[in-house]
């Protein structure tokens, strides 16, 4: 019976497959291999050189101590790297190791962090740091392999990873308005709340867009007023006739894409297929100007419409970084609808 992969192994063999891409094993007779330096020392009539990752130490990530069983546990992974070079014409074995090690060190030090890897839908990137091993640590990694004659190794951590439960929670939907009472009577406590409640306020915000990385910023307009978040009871009037106008500001002309989320109590958090294609107008929302703002009509989503939750719209934009031409997604601040009641 075959086992099941794990987010763990599936991690662990992406880097053995980044190394071994990086250093163009199939053409240089090298094998990249995942255990521990006794299962990798080659035979006498191997002719294939060896690279070994052995991932010896698990730690927390240290970042998010709060993790419930439903969502990711980031963790650590700390790796050990040795070459097992082997013998060649004018090449000792001992001289292929280190020239394995090199072109490891090079490939990391030139790649710190790995291009994006996807885990059951969870997209992150491992930052490799180099981690320098004492004699104690050597001695103690190398004392429980046996008659393995101890071969040249550096230490890396990898981090983070995550380490996915088999069934994710589903988050909660969001606050749109808050509102506090003071009562004196603590046997009402129970009573039908009787206070105001208000959406939080839209500022002026200025975008800035001599940032490559610039993140749009998005408002509601309805009834002439800049808003972040609206309520509507389900099947009103008022539900029936809204359609949406956003102002989006960032660079003028630049692309954006608004994005819809959707919260039911079943499935959580989800995207909606349809998109809005548009883009930025001006990069200054300033809500005592709305009168002159250039705004876009969307669709609400259909199923909110007709049995009510939450929204979320957002709008995204990609740009590539000029350090290392990644394509990156930066998306803006969160607009909700909440439709109360019902279905």
């Amino acid at each position: 019976m075959t086992l099941a992969r794990s987010s763990l192994s599936q991690v662990c063999r992406a880097i053995a497959d980044f190394v071994s891409l990086g250093l163009d094993a199939g053409a240089n007779s090298i094998q990249v291999m995942i255990g521990p330096p006794a299962s990798a020392v080659p035979g006498t009539t191997d002719s294939n050189h060896r690279i070994n990752l052995f991932f010896y130490r698990l730690e927390p990530s240290g970042f998010h101590p709060g993790d419930s069983p439903g969502e990711p546990w980031w963790i650590r992974l700390f790796c050990l790297i040795t070459g097992f070079g082997v013998e060649e014409e004018q090449t000792s074995a001992g001289e292929n190791d280190l020239r394995l090690l090199g072109e490891v060190m090079r490939l990391f030090h030139e790649q710190p962090v790995l291009p994006p890897l996807t885990v059951d839908d969870e997209t992150f990137r491992l930052q490799l740091i180099f981690q320098p091993l004492g004699t104690d640590d050597i001695n103690h990694i190398w004392s429980t392999q046996g008659d393995v004659t101890y071969r040249p190794s550096i230490g890396y951590e990898m981090t983070l990873m995550p380490v996915l439960p088999k069934e994710r929670q589903s988050e909660p939907p969001l606050v749109g308005r808050i509102g506090s009472e003071v009562r004196a009577d603590i046997r009402a406590a129970t009573a039908p709340f009787g206070a105001t409640i208000s959406a939080p306020p839209v500022k002026r915000t200025q975008v800035n867009i001599d940032n490559p990385g610039w993140q749009p910023m998005i408002s509601f307009v309805k009834d002439g007023i800049c808003a972040n978040s609206l309520v509507f009871p389900l099947g009103s009037t008022e539900l029936a006739d809204f359609e949406p106008r956003v102002w989006v500001t960032g660079a003028p002309g630049a692309p954006a894409t608004l994005v819809w989320q959707r919260w039911t109590s079943a499935a959580g958090w989800q995207q909606v297929a349809e998109t809005t294609p548009t883009t930025a107008t001006t990069p200054i929302l300033d809500p005592e100007q709305v009168a002159t703002a250039q705004t876009v009509t969307l669709a609400l989503p259909q199923a909110l419409r007709d049995e009510g939750g939450q929204g979320v719209l957002f709008a995204q934009r990609s740009w590539i970084r000029p350090a290392d031409a990644v394509t990156l997604t930066v998306r803006s601040n969160p607009l909700l609808i909440t439709v109360f009641g019902e279905p």
